[in-house]
């Protein structure tokens, strides 16, 4: 990430109101120093077939933590597992495994493009990256060397698609983001939004499902490319997000700063739902013109890159949402006292398939 497309890059204060996004230099310069880091250390890596540990255990519980420093931004690498501690419904629980993406041990990542159709005459949503596409691939070369990407799309027609499915190949996903985001001749009428509602949870779903067909399991990570004008029923929307609770899974977003802004309509909905999404899974929201595109992926990339993957045993597998909380012990607060963790603040345990797979 270049410095220009730091300054022009800010974070919407959604989730924490007082951290600023940084825009200095320096911080520009530290964001590339982390970004090295991950390409040094992926070239000394002697070549095998080793791969990320993956523990199967139908019954464990894994979260995964981003932790950034609030002035900064930048992740905290150092950690240790009894840094942490994990709280099941106000109890806490013991930690059974702990993997860090310092250390290349949490899972791989599929990075998920996700974009909504651009009907025609449709100004901002995903219409709005047209013909700026490019701007994104930068960040594609700060991959892991094991993580894929795709990209998929939703319209309110009824139309849902993978464009590309995962690939390592760091090319092809710019293609299929361009085709993905031409123009359609689709005229909205009075059902069409109920219908994109279904077509945007079935889509999810797919997402979700691809993951979980994969062995070893990767994290699956959709990056929304929209303005997010849009609702549904809170009842409707929260099916899908149990469908992450009961797995895992995390939403992220960018947004064109230039997109105008569109006032919701009126009712019960959820407004904002990929918003929503993103923080009921641990995710983060950004606004960045084309030139910050790069920008603002490279800083999703990092979280993802140096988050942490701890793993419980639940005390009841009822198949209802528990509350979930992780903080730093006394010792590591005072040793780090401008960190902020983040992670989803629920999950549901089930023994049997989860909902999306039955």
């Amino acid at each position: 990430m270049t410095a220009d497309s730091s300054c022009r890059l800010r974070r919407e204060g959604r989730f924490h109101p007082k951290m600023k996004f940084p825009i200095a230099r320096a911080v520009g310069l530290l964001l590339v120093s982390f970004l090295t880091s991950i390409t040094s250390a992926q070239e000394s890596v002697q070549p095998g077939p080793a791969q990320p540990i993956v523990r199967v255990q139908s019954s464990l519980v894994l979260v995964d933590v981003i932790s950034q420093d609030h002035k900064t931004s930048l992740p905290i690498r150092d950690f240790k597992k009894e840094d942490f501690r994990v709280f099941d419904n106000r109890h806490e629980v013991p930690i059974s495994s702990f993997d860090a993406g310092a250390s290349y041990d949490t899972r791989p990542v599929i990075l998920w493009l996700v974009v909504l159709c651009n009907e025609r005459g449709k100004i901002g949503g995903s219409a709005q990256f047209v013909g700026n596409e490019g701007f994104f691939r930068p960040a594609f070369d700060h991959l892991n060397k094991n993580d894929t990407v795709g990209v998929a799309h939703w319209c309110d027609n009824g139309e849902t698609q993978f464009d590309l499915p995962p690939t390592e190949d760091r090319d092809s996903p710019i293609i299929a983001l361009a085709k993905a985001i031409r123009p359609i001749t689709f005229q909205a009428g009075e059902e069409s939004g109920r219908v994109g509602e279904v077509t945007f949870r079935r889509l999810i779903r797919l997402i979700i499902q691809d993951a979980h067909r994969r062995n070893p399991q990767p994290l699956p990570v959709i990056v929304f490319l929209d303005g997010d004008n849009t609702g549904q029923p809170r009842e409707s929307l929260d099916q899908v997000v149990d469908d992450f609770l009961e797995t895992s899974g995390m939403v992220f977003g960018i947004k064109d700063s230039r997109a105008p802004m569109v006032p919701m309509w009126p009712g019960g909905d959820v407004a904002e739902i990929e918003h929503y999404m993103a923080e009921k899974t641990g995710g983060q929201f950004f606004s960045a013109i084309p030139s910050g595109y790069a920008g603002a992926l490279d800083m999703i990339l990092m979280q993802l890159h140096f988050r942490y993957q701890l793993g419980f045993t639940p005390p009841a597998m009822d198949g209802k949402r528990h509350n979930l909380k992780v903080e730093l012990t006394k010792e590591a607060k005072e040793k780090y006292k401008r960190v902020r963790l983040r992670h989803r603040p629920e999950y549901i345990p089930v023994l049997e398939a989860p909902a999306w797979a039955r």
